[in-house]
């Protein structure tokens, strides 16, 4: 019943469009929140839906992706207003983390996640604003990609905030984040001499226990590139990349959804209502700086390490939430996690989470960054890391 129940919308058999093509072996779900032809997209809330006209035609991603021969599952399930990040949606059924079942699935993209976790798809495609398909592939143990700006085309994927509206994907295996990258997001740069990696290490520090620290230093030995630490990324740097998106976000998410908001009076989640009390509490003219200084914020941040480097970070603050996880507990987990995402949506980084250890049978994986364009430099420190 759980597998029926995280689908918006299901085809079976899976809609195929063409039988031939480098993803003609491939199973893929999209999230809600992605236009497919001839179905009503969504934001996690049936109101939202109802009435609505259906799609005209694909996302431009999965255009590009059925043409190549991918078979479609379906439209699944997303978060309530598409960017809370615990997996919780009190308008459907629960999802359950197919793989760390105490533990929450994360989102928004809950539903793909799950899907991908269940082999019931090999890729999970959704918008990854606010790190809404890395944090769910973080939670699950599965690989997640959020391309450089500007690669992929946008279009069709409902707004969360224009500014870092962007396709992403997850699988549970490397390869296929790979192939997408190389087939789909191809105008990245090239490859040159890759040099090593930097370890954020104060943001590791921050949120890894000894015992965690221990076990991905010992993973870490299995990379075989030169790392080096900088202390130049820390907390505060990031609690400042994440107020900026809060502020940049803001209007861009209120020009879309504040009026139908404000008719319907939802009962909405404590989580997803406090994200967007922080977004309404936004002034225009804090709106406009944040915009307009974010140039500067990645200049900053791309200082920090070298174009030919990959920068290291957890993608999660610690041992993810336990699905009975009280409001307290809930609220610092959250902060923190948006921050870890935050870091590439404002400045415009690609990023790849990955999958490396359990620890007290909870998933620890690490973020890798790069420069913008430098994707396939991700590729290749998690193809000799892990892959």
């Amino acid at each position: 019943m759980l597998d029926q129940a995280m689908f918006a919308h299901r085809y079976d058999p899976p809609r195929q469009d063409s039988g031939g093509g480098v993803f003609r072996r491939y199973h893929i779900a999209v999230a809600h929140s992605v236009a497919v032809e001839g179905l009503v997209s969504g934001i996690g809330i049936p109101a939202w839906s109802e009435g609505r006209t259906e799609s005209a035609k694909d996302a431009a991603v999965l255009h590009t992706m059925m043409t190549q021969g991918a078979n479609l599952i379906g439209q699944l399930q997303v978060d309530p207003l598409a960017f809370s990040i615990t997996g919780l949606n009190p308008f459907y059924a629960e999802l359950r983390n197919p793989k760390y079942r105490k533990y929450r699935v994360g989102g928004s993209n809950a539903g793909i996640a799950v899907a991908v976790a269940k082999k019931l798809a090999h890729l999970g495609i959704g918008n990854d604003a606010f790190g809404g398909v890395r944090i769910p592939a973080a939670h699950c143990g599965l690989f997640g990609y959020r391309p450089t700006p500007g690669l992929i085309d946008a279009s069709g994927l409902l707004p969360a905030a224009e500014t870092f509206d962007n396709p992403g994907v997850c699988s549970q295996a490397l390869a296929p984040i790979s192939q997408f990258q190389e087939l789909v997001a191809k105008p990245s740069t090239a490859i040159k001499n890759i040099v090593g990696v930097v370890l954020a290490e104060p943001i590791f520090a921050l949120y890894y226990s000894d015992e965690a620290m221990d076990c991905f230093y010992k993973k870490l030995e299995a990379l075989p590139l030169p790392h080096e630490t900088t202390l130049a990324m820390n907390k505060l740097v990031l609690t400042r990349i994440e107020n900026a998106q809060v502020a940049i976000a803001s209007h861009e998410f209120l020009l879309v959804y504040q009026e139908w908001l404000e008719k319907q009076k939802l009962d909405l989640p404590s989580s997803t209502q406090s994200y967007l009390a922080r977004l309404q509490a936004i002034n225009y003219k804090d709106h406009f700086q944040a915009k307009k200084t974010r140039k500067q914020l990645r200049d900053t941040v791309c200082a920090m390490w070298p174009s030919d480097k990959v920068l290291i970070l957890p993608s999660t603050p610690g041992e993810i939430l336990p699905r009975d996880a009280g409001q307290e507990q809930s609220d610092i987990f959250n902060v923190a996690q948006r921050r870890l995402m935050a870091l590439a949506d404002v400045c415009g980084l690609p990023q790849l989470t990955l999958p490396l250890f359990n620890y007290q049978e909870a998933p620890y994986g690490v973020t890798l960054l790069a420069h913008p364009n430098k994707d396939k430099l991700l590729m290749e420190v998690a193809h000799r890391w892990v892959g």
